[in-house]
């Protein structure tokens, strides 16, 4: 296999910031395994699509950007690995569908990816890896311009709007705790000089209610403020 220094890993991150959040954290699982990164996916020799579903305009954007990095093997070897929502949802018939790509991995896998990059190098065709349970990671490599920063304080969702998926492919809404929250923050400030940092989730104004017993969206905006 060749030297994971001289393999360059590039990512699109399609839909919401908090996609863009689990695109960070996937390049900081990337970069701690020795590959190196590289912004203009076209010169990548493997390109990882995060995917969003959520909609069925969002569903299009991620099939045309699939078929479209795709095209690249036509010109020089390159491995395309997907992950994220689409194959969170629609599983083995999506990896079926789509023999251009060579690795799946669902949203709760993405300590994996530096493992399913080793292995779509080699040769192998991996996933779609759906079941394990991932721990949210303070850890990133920030793709915004340094003095702002998302961070996601929840996952998940309990309304069950018709038009919308996110419940179906991400589960019910579920908090991040005040510590871990505080503690990214600060390593966005103490490592990148942050100056702005926006709250995501589906539900932001539910923060805290399913852990804490109450809404703590409050208390969060007091912690950060320390």
């Amino acid at each position: 296999m060749e030297n994971k220094r001289n393999l360059k890993v590039g990512a699109i991150s399609l839909g919401c910031d908090k996609n863009r959040v689990d695109t960070e954290n996937m390049l900081f699982y990337v970069k701690q395994a020795g590959y190196s990164l590289t912004n203009d996916v076209k010169e990548a020799d493997v390109i990882v699509i995060n995917t969003c579903a959520f909609i069925e305009s969002a569903q299009k954007e991620s099939i045309d950007t699939i078929l479209e990095m795709a095209e690249l093997k036509k010109q020089r070897p390159v491995k395309i690995i997907v992950t994220g929502c689409m194959p969170q949802r629609f599983k083995e018939e999506f990896a079926k569908n789509l023999p251009e790509v060579d690795g799946f991995l669902g949203f709760k896998n993405y300590q994996q990816i530096a493992e399913v990059i080793q292995k779509v190098v080699s040769g192998e065709r991996v996933g779609p890896l759906l079941t394990c349970t991932d721990v949210p990671t303070t850890n990133r490599i920030l793709t915004t311009d340094y003095h702002t920063a998302y961070l996601k304080i929840a996952e998940g969702c309990d309304n069950h709007c018709t038009y919308c998926a996110i419940p179906q492919i991400r589960g019910k809404y579920q908090s991040r705790t005040l510590m871990s929250l505080v503690d990214e923050a600060k390593m966005l400030i103490d490592n990148y000089g942050v100056k702005e940092i926006n709250l995501v989730a589906q539900d932001t104004t539910r923060y805290g209610i399913d852990i804490y017993g109450k809404y703590a969206l409050p208390t969060l905006l007091e912690q950060l403020q320390k």
